[in-house]
C-alpha cells in the first residue's frame, strides 16, 4: 500500500470520529448546565411567563417514573438470584441498613452542630408571602407517618397495587419475594425467567436513555419556574439559612463521604465525576427519584455487582437520607432562632431522637422533607409551627442540594456495601474506574458473582 492510500484511509477513519466540539455539544451534562442558567435568567427578568413551565419539569420526572418501578423489580431479582438465596440477601441488608443508620446520625449530628455554631436565624425576619403557601403543605404532615404506620404500608394489598402507586420499598418487597420464589425452583424453570428480567431490565434501561434526551428541557422548566414564583428575593432575604445549610452538606460530602470513600479505597471525586450527568439533572430538578435508574446502572459499570445494587440503592432511597438528616435540624432549631425560642441540650437530643423514627415514616412522600420538618416541629413542640413558612420560602431552594446530597450519599453506600460483601465488587473495574490510587482494593479472595445471570 503506498502512503498517499495509507494518508487517505486514515483520513476517511478521522472522519469517522466527531470533532471534540460537537461531542462536547451534544453532551448532556452541557445541554443540562446551559439549560439551568437560561431558566435562572428567563425567570428573573420575566417571572411570570417563567411560572408557566413548571409542566415541563413534572412530566419530565414523570416519565421517569415510568420505568422506576420496572428496573427496580427486575434489577433485584436478577440480582438476588444471582447471589443465590436468602442468606446473601440477608447478610447485605443488614449490612446496608447499619450502615444507613451510622452515617444518617453523623449528618444529623453535624447539622445541629452547623446552626448551634453559625446560628443563622439570629436577625431574619419572617418572609411576608411564606404563609400563603403554608397550607398547601402542613396537611400532608397530618398523615399518619409513624415508624409503625410506615411498617404497615411497606407491604402493597397486591401486586398490581404495589407497582401501580409507585412505591419503591413496596416494589422492593414483591421483588426480593418473587427471587425467592424463583431461587427455590429447579434450574430449568428458573433460569428463562430469570433471562427473561434480564432482557426486560435491558429494554427499561434503553427507555430511560431516550427519556434523558429530554432532561434539559425538564430542568429549565423546573428552575424557571422556581425562580419566576419565589424570586431571587426570597434567596436574599433567607441567605443565611441556606448558606449554613449548603454549607453543612458540603462538609459532609466531603469530609465524612470523603473519609467514608478513602478508608473503602474509591475516590469519591472519580464517582463524582463518573456520577456528574445524573448529578446535574439532580440540581435542575430538585428530584433525587429523576436519576434512580441511571443511578443503578451507573454504580454497575464502576464494578458494583448487581446483588448488591437492587437492594443497596431502592432502600437507600427510603432509609439513607443524608440531605433530610443534615438539612431538617437546622430548620428546626433556625425556626427557634428566629422565634427566640431556647434550646436546651436535652430539648435537642429530644429532636435527634423524633427524627431517627419520623424521618422513615415519610420516605417516599412527594416532599418528603418538608413533611419530615413539619412532623418533628409538630412531635416536638419546641418552636412554632407558623415558623414552618420561613422554611418553605426557601424550601425549592434547600431541595436541591438536598437531593443532591441523598443521591451521593447513596452512590457512595452501594460500594462502600459492595465492598464488605464477598464477590460484591469487580475490583479491577473499580480501580479502573473511580479507585484510589493511594489506598488500593486487595485482590479478589472469592469468586465474583456476575453481574448479569
Amino acid at each position: 500500500m503506498s502512503l498517499t492510500q495509507s494518508k487517505s484511509l486514515a483520513e476517511e477513519d478521522d472522519s469517522t470520529v466527531p470533532p471534540r466540539w460537537r461531542r462536547l455539544v451534544g453532551s448532556t451534562s452541557l445541554q443540562v448546565l446551559v439549560a439551568v442558567i437560561a431558566a435562572a435568567i428567563f425567570g428573573s427578568t420575566a417571572p411570570r411567563q417563567a411560572t408557566a413551565t413548571q409542566p415541563l419539569a413534572t412530566v419530565f420526572i414523570d416519565l421517569i417514573q415510568i420505568a422506576i418501578a420496572p428496573i427496580v423489580f427486575l434489577v433485584t431479582v436478577t440480582g438476588i438470584v444471582t447471589t443465590g438465596g436468602l442468606k446473601a440477601v440477608g447478610r447485605i441488608a443488614v449490612k446496608a441498613l447499619i450502615y444507613f443508620e451510622i452515617v444518617s446520625t453523623v449528618g444529623m449530628l453535624l447539622g445541629l452542630a452547623a446552626v448551634d455554631l453559625l446560628r443563622p436565624g439570629a436577625g431574619v425576619h419572617r418572609p411576608e408571602h411564606a404563609s400563603d403557601q403554608l397550607s398547601t403543605y402542613v396537611p400532608n404532615a397530618g398523615r399518619d407517618t409513624s415508624f409503625g404506620a410506615f411498617l404497615s404500608k411497606m407491604v402493597p394489598d397486591n401486586i398490581v397495587g404495589a407497582f401501580a402507586t409507585g412505591g419503591v420499598i413496596q416494589v422492593l418487597v414483591v421483588a426480593v419475594l418473587f427471587a425467592l420464589a424463583v431461587v427455590a425452583l429447579p434450574e430449568p424453570v428458573s433460569a428463562p425467567v430469570v433471562r427473561g428480567c434480564a432482557t426486560l431490565s435491558e429494554v427499561f434501561f434503553r427507555l430511560i436513555r431516550l427519556v434523558m434526551l429530554l432532561a434539559p428541557i425538564g430542568a429549565f422548566g423546573a428552575v424557571a419556574a422556581t425562580v419566576g414564583r419565589y424570586g431571587p428575593q426570597t434567596l436574599t432575604a433567607l441567605m443565611k439559612l441556606v448558606g449554613v445549610s449548603v454549607l453543612a452538606m458540603v462538609v459532609f460530602i466531603v469530609v465524612i463521604l470523603g473519609v467514608i470513600a478513602r478508608v473503602a479505597g474509591f475516590s469519591l471525586w472519580r464517582l463524582i465525576r463518573h456520577l456528574r450527568r445524573e448529578l446535574l439533572v439532580v440540581l435542575g430538578t430538585s428530584s433525587s427519584e429523576a436519576v434512580l435508574p441511571q443511578l443503578m446502572q451507573r454504580l454497575e459499570e464502576v464494578g458494583c455487582r448487581r446483588a448488591v445494587v437492587g437492594l443497596v440503592v431502592p432502600s437507600g432511597y427510603s432509609f439513607n437520607l443524608d440531605g433530610v438528616a443534615v438539612v431538617v435540624p437546622i430548620c428546626v432549631v433556625f425556626i427557634a432562632q428566629v422565634y427566640g425560642v431556647p434550646l436546651t441540650f436535652g430539648d435537642q437530643l429530644t429532636l435527634f431522637l423524633i427524627f431517627l423514627v419520623l424521618s422513615k415514616g415519610t420516605a417516599g412522600v412527594s416532599g418528603s422533607a418538608f413533611v419530615t420538618l413539619a412532623n418533628t416541629v409538630a412531635a416536638t413542640a419546641l418552636v412554632p409551627v407558623a415558623g414552618l413558612a420561613l422554611v418553605l420560602s426557601v424550601d425549592r431552594f434547600l431541595s436541591m442540594a438536598r437531593a443532591l446530597t441523598n443521591v451521593l450519599g447513596n452512590a457512595v453506600a452501594a460500594v462502600v456495601v459492595a465492598r464488605y460483601e464477598p464477590g460484591g465488587l469487580d475490583r479491577d473495574l473499580v480501580a479502573a474506574t473511580i479507585g484510589s490510587r493511594n489506598h488500593s482494593i486487595e485482590p479478589e479472595t472469592t469468586e465474583p458473582l456476575s453481574n448479569t445471570p
